[in-house]
Parts: structure tokens; sequence; C-alpha cells
């Protein structure tokens, strides 16, 4: 498998929902992220990330590992969440560090538990529709919506360059490695300091070369895209429902299980 066909951009293309009417996936991401954010237990935001891993794993054929690879970054910062709102939490300390006066709170706990897994909850709902669907399709819907194409430009041109610096990256880094780097700390460090200066030089060029690219093709500032696929309209009577359905299941999950917390039970 090439360095390229490692990334997102090949899993996007290559799954069992990459056919699957973008707007329904949209929907799902993006209404089932904002219903999410209400929620004041951990609870559902804990169902709603095994109900996607199961979805992008399961069904849409996702590998688990770059599935974890992509869910590693979002669930560092939540961990530090959970860390940090732990013990500036309010309350009476159920366990204390024996310095500063320092300790963990039942209510910053349960805050940090609810944090993580809103932000985790989000994160796979989102992942529904990132790791599925091919960017050209995600940026043709910016079309659709309106939404203003300097906006979107930029977007294309960002998404462009990041798989231009990782594939670089590995590259450099997979060189370094045929020359007996990282075999140890002191050549650990000195192959990461040569790797992002050569990375920074080396980007720079390929992005020179790719704007001279888009010149030679007519690139004005604006780029012109073949918008092709799925509507709103085309959405079936089934699909609504199932759509409704969750949305409905979430919010009566949020509204039932209220405040309910974690922490009190771990305690006892």
């Amino acid at each position: 498998m090439s360095i390229f066909e490692d990334t997102l951009d090949h899993y996007t293309s290559h799954n069992a929902l990459t056919n699957t009417n973008i707007y329904l996936k949209l929907l799902f991401s993006v209404i089932t992220l904002c219903i999410n954010l209400f929620s004041n237990s951990p609870i559902m935001p804990f169902t709603l990330l095994i109900i996607f891993t199961i979805i992008i794993v399961g069904i849409a054929k996702i590998p688990a590992r770059f599935y974890l690879a992509f869910m590693a970054v979002p669930f560092g910062f939540a961990l530090i969440s959970i860390i940090f709102l732990a013990f500036l939490g309010e309350g009476t300390h159920i366990w204390n560090l024996g310095l500063f006066g320092w300790g963990i709170s039942a209510e910053g706990l349960n805050r940090g538990v609810l944090v993580f897994f809103k932000v985790m909850g989000g994160v796979s709902a989102l992942g529904l529709l990132v790791l599925t669907t091919p960017a050209n399709r995600i940026f043709a819907v910016f079309h659709d919506l309106h939404v203003p194409s300097v906006i979107t430009d930029l977007s294309i041109l960002m998404y462009r360059y990041i798989f231009l610096f990782l594939d670089v990256t590995a590259t450099m880094y997979n060189s370094q490695k045929t020359r007996l780097g990282y075999r140890n700390y002191s050549s650990w460090m000195n192959c990461l300091a040569t790797l992002a200066g050569i990375v920074f030089i080396r980007t720079w060029e390929q992005g020179e070369i790719s704007y001279k690219a888009l010149a030679s093709r007519g690139y004005n500032g604006k780029l012109n895209m073949i918008r092709e696929g799925d509507k709103i309209s085309e959405l079936k009577i089934t699909q609504w429902i199932l759509f409704i359905a969750f949305e409905l299941f979430l919010i009566a999950g949020i509204i039932l299980t209220g405040s309910i917390n974690v922490v009190p039970y771990l305690i006892h």
C-alpha cells in the first residue's frame, strides 16, 4: 500500500458507505452533534460513541486501527480536560493530592467525565461524515449550501496541502529509517530536528510547484468544481424515518438520563 493510500483520503473513497447520500450522513452528523451538546449526563454521549463506532467500523468497514488513530487526538485533548476539571472543580475533595491543597472533587470529576464523553461522542458523530465521504463531495455540498466561494476554495487548498505535508513527511521519515535513524534517543532527536527542517522546505517547494501547476491550467484565484451527485430531495422516506427516529431516541435519552453522573457509582 502506498503512502497516500494509507491516509484519510483513501478510506473515504473505499468504504461501504461511500455512495450513501451525503445529505443523510450530513444530517446525522451535524444534528446529532448539536443535540449531543445539550446532554447533562455522560450516558447518552457514551452511547453515541458506541453507536457511531459500530457504524464506522462494523458497517462502513473502516479499519479499526485507522479509526483509533483518527480518534487518538481528540481522546488526548479530552483526557487532559478530565484532569484539569477534576482538580479545578469546586466542592469536597474525594481524593487529596497532599500538595498545595490540591485534590479531586466529585463535581469537577463529574464535569470532566461529561466533557470527555461529549467530545468523544461528537467527534465520532462527525467521523461518520468525514471518514466515509470523499472531500470533493463535501466541498460540493459547500457550494450547494451557498457557502462563500472564498471559504470553499481555502478549504480545498488547505485540504490539499495537508496531504502534501503528510506525504513529504512520510517519505522523509521512511528514508531516515532505512538509514538507521531513530535507533536511540540521540539519533531520534537529531533525526526529528532534521526532519522538521527538511519537511518545511520540501513542503514549501511542493506548494510552489502545485501553484504553478494550477496557474498553467488557468487558475485565476477561483477554483471551479464539477458538482455532481446527491441531492437532499433524493432521500427516501425510510431514510427520513430512520433519521427522525434516531434523533428522537437521542432527545428522549437525554431527557430521561437528566443529570445522572457516574462518579457516585465509581466511589461506592
